[in-house]
């Protein structure tokens, strides 16, 4: 992360936490926008966090100073039962976090057709407070404080202001405004806190979750920037409030909402990660069909090929080469077929079974592929992405029918399953040890590899979906695979 992305997601997450215009849902927009994965940096989440509610105690100091002293009396008070109060507005957000996390974690994966949708909802809320006008002495009852407590659980979702939910309903209950404020601003303490604590558990056990990787310089940078931008927003808060200026906020939430959903359509329409070849297709088949594999081969070589849909047809094909649905957008096999040598292939169908019992099977992208497809691929890719390619002067793996390229799909809906990154995505998140994504992704993720392992398989250091059989001793194949039918048949 750099100390601009940083100043920026602080400066995000101070501001939206208390703006009625959704912290998470403005993260979401900013690490899109920034193209930065906030996930794979857990330590960074719970500074910014800490600043947040910081922030709130500065704001709210004599009242928490109050309420503490007043409970400590040990005496039935206003003080005492405003803690009670808070308390009971806990208990859903508590309930849905415990009970659902992994699911929730599923929506902060940069969905931001979700987060567009989530703030027009925002939207509709705030402006209904537009008629709301008048202002009560209605302080807030032990009923109340847990109907705002479900509020501020729905705002789990990205877009959902919580802050927004939480006064807005207050509102409609007809809660002065003042007591509303402060009950929205200090209740989110319970569960801030208890997400931290959680993170921070989360992080201590799981190693490698918390990232130290980033300069102290950053996580100063990101906490200064969230707690100077969240006292403004929470004085800034109190004051809009009171004189009912959220209808403001309403005509943002909109603006932003729309927006994030057109780029969220278009974004989904080319979800495909793409590279621009560094010259023409033509020019890059003509040159590699000119050229000359590293290695001399024979047709003997390829007596050990099998066609391993012939072996299981239950694994399924979505050889992405035989189609334009590939990063250089080129079809360069003429058939959907997918071949590798006996060993790795037998291999693979073991693993495609032990996955069964989990409820995945193996969908594959790409097994063999002929030297002079990986020729073009080399040629045609820029400098600074090379290392996602094979170099064809040593020979990739997938030349010597060793290597295949996987993904995984649910046996029983038969729906590809959804990964941290995409196929032949060339970014960090195709890493087999990135720590980004969501908690399931991860899961998922590693019971592959595992999985993959046990069968003689390793993993390609840049690539999740990309395993090489241990033990191939082949040589470089060129075949093209209407030259392969003919030759193994």
């Amino acid at each position: 992360m750099e100390w601009y992305e940083a100043l920026i997601l602080g400066l995000i997450q101070g501001l939206t936490e208390f703006l009625p215009i959704s912290s998470s849902g403005h993260l979401e927009l900013g690490s899109y926008l920034l193209n930065t994965d906030t996930s794979k940096n857990l330590l960074f989440s719970i500074i910014v966090h800490i600043a947040t509610a910081i922030s709130i105690l500065y704001v709210f100091k004599k009242d928490i100073y109050n309420l503490i002293i007043g409970f400590l009396s040990f005496k039935k008070n206003n003080e005492s039962e405003f803690i009670l109060k808070i308390i009971i507005s806990s208990i859903p957000v508590a309930i849905v976090g415990l009970l659902y996390e992994e699911k929730i974690e599923k929506l902060f994966s940069g969905n931001i057709t979700l987060v567009g949708s989530m703030l027009l909802i925002t939207s509709l809320i705030l402006f209904l407070t537009f008629f709301q006008k008048n202002n009560s002495k209605q302080n807030i009852t032990y009923l109340s404080a847990f109907i705002i407590g479900i509020a501020q659980s729905i705002a789990i979702f990205p877009g959902i202001s919580r802050s927004g939910a939480t006064i807005c309903t207050a509102l409609f209950l007809k809660i002065n405004k003042e007591e509303a404020t402060k009950f929205s601003f200090i209740m989110v303490l319970v569960p801030i806190f208890g997400i931290l604590l959680l993170k921070i558990y989360k992080g201590l056990m799981t190693p490698g979750v918390i990232n130290y990787s980033d300069d102290i310089l950053i996580y100063l940078i990101g906490f200064i920037s969230a707690l100077i931008s969240g006292v403004i927003a929470c004085k800034m808060m109190i004051k809009i409030v009171k004189e009912s200026k959220l209808i403001y906020f309403a005509f943002y939430c909109l603006i932003i909402g729309s927006f994030s959903l057109l780029f969220g359509f278009k974004n989904n329409e080319n979800s495909l990660f793409t590279i621009k070849p560094i010259m023409s297709i033509e020019d890059l088949r003509n040159i590699a069909l000119k050229s000359s594999p590293p290695e001399v081969y024979s047709e003997d070589d390829t007596i050990n090929l099998v066609d391993i849909e012939s072996l299981n047809n239950s694994i399924k094909l979505d050889i992405r080469y035989a189609t334009k649905n590939n990063f250089m957008q080129t079809k360069f096999y003429k058939q959907p077929k997918a071949f590798l040598n006996y060993a790795p292939a037998q291999n693979l169908i073991s693993a495609h079974k032990e996955l069964n019992d989990f409820g995945y099977g193996i969908v594959i992208y790409d097994a063999y592929r002929p030297w002079f497809i990986t020729k073009m691929f080399w040629e045609g890719t820029p400098n600074e992405l090379k290392h996602f390619v094979a170099d064809p002067n040593k020979g990739s793996v997938h030349n010597r029918g060793c290597a295949v390229d996987i993904g995984l799909y649910d046996l029983e809906t038969e729906k590809i399953i959804k990964m941290i990154s995409g196929y032949d995505e060339f970014s960090e998140k195709a890493y087999p040890d990135y720590p980004g994504g969501t908690l399931e992704e991860r899961k998922i993720r590693d019971l592959l590899i595992d999985i993959m392992n046990k069968n003689n398989f390793d993993v390609y250091k840049y690539e999740w979906w990309h395993f090489d059989f241990q033990n191939c001793n082949s040589k470089v194949l060129n075949y093209s695979f209407e030259e392969l039918d003919s030759l193994i048949s």
